[in-house]
């Protein structure tokens, strides 16, 4: 039987691209009820919406740096699915703030899983940790050189959640996601992934902006496939593992630009500029060899069809917001 047939779950960020499409994808697998934390930074209701019509879930607004919040509403739970993080970027702003929603915040949610006895916890990590790659793939023995507020915050994180399994029998997973795209993206804040940039760019009639020559990659992987790796951790026998979530598959910049002004069926090019510093690793791809072997995931959707559908989501995104504002 199911580990999530009947459970009652919660997830942290459960308003956000990930946790929304989670929060579905439990309650199709005959989750009882899905309980969906968020302080709504970048999480918005409207992702929960099939959710919520079901009559099974229902959205807390909840920081989790409220200790005694998290507490009574982790209580009664089964599995619980920690996805709630700032964007890197805002933690480089304000590390303090990064310092207490992503550590204390993450302490918070172990400590009450922990007190819950829940049956797991899956956490999500992120490739971060890994900072300049010394080797391509990059697999979960990669040296953790990673220099970022937010990196260290996620390699936090882990240790945290491995010190919880030995200290309260609580079984965790850890799943370091690559570059995660797809619909329900934050699409409105000052701080959007380069997709949404660039596609602000092409509605604009303004060239995409490559920094460097173009030659920087990333391994792209869809949210379907992120959320398929997520109940699979659930499910599985595995204990405390730290498993990449990834395709395999390096993309350059350039490539993705391309890519985007053919779907998009947009001339208006590409502009390049000197690469910043501080900017994320050269090269980025990495190695899902653990995931299939620990969890039986392996990533299915290509990037084609995967921003195809990221751009399909935001043009009906928008123009969902453009008719209520007509009608307020």
């Amino acid at each position: 039987m199911s580990t999530l047939s009947g459970a009652r779950v919660v997830i942290t960020g459960g308003a956000g691209m990930v946790g929304s499409h989670l929060a579905d994808a439990v309650l199709a697998a005959g989750a009882s009820g899905v309980v969906a934390l968020d302080a709504l930074v970048r999480g918005v209701p409207e992702n929960l919406a099939g959710a919520l019509a079901t009559g099974r879930a229902r959205l807390v607004e909840v920081d989790i740096r409220d200790r005694e919040a998290v507490r009574a509403n982790v209580a009664g739970a089964d599995v619980v699915f920690h996805q709630a993080a700032l964007r890197w970027t805002r933690c480089q702003e304000d590390p303090r703030e990064c310092q207490r929603v992503m550590v204390d915040g993450t302490f918070n949610v172990l400590e009450a899983a922990a007190d819950a006895k829940v049956a797991r916890v899956v956490l999500a990590s992120s490739a971060v940790v890994y900072g300049e790659p010394m080797r391509l793939p990059i697999d979960e023995d990669h040296p953790l050189n990673g220099t970022t507020i937010y990196g260290a915050a996620k390699v936090a994180n882990e240790q945290m959640a491995r010190a919880f399994a030995h200290l309260s029998d609580l079984p965790t997973t850890a799943l370091r996601y690559f570059n995660v795209y797809g619909a329900r993206q934050d699409i409105r804040s000052k701080h959007v992934e380069v997709m949404i940039r660039w596609l602000d760019l092409i509605d604009e009639g303004k060239p995409l902006v490559l920094f460097g020559d173009g030659s920087a990659s990333a391994d792209f992987v869809y949210v379907d496939d992120v959320v398929r790796a997520n109940m699979l951790a659930a499910e599985s026998d595995a204990t405390n593992a730290i498993v990449n979530v990834c395709t395999g598959l390096e993309t350059r910049m350039s490539e993705l630009a391309e890519l985007l002004l053919e779907i998009t069926r947009s001339d208006v090019g590409v502009e390049y500029r000197p690469q910043p510093a501080g900017a994320l690793p050269a090269r980025r791809v990495g190695d899902p060899r653990r995931a299939e072997q620990l969890l039986g995931f392996k990533a299915k959707t290509s990037l084609s069809d995967g921003v195809r559908r990221l751009v399909d989501w935001r043009r009906r995104a928008f123009g969902t917001a453009r008719a209520s504002e007509a009608t307020a």
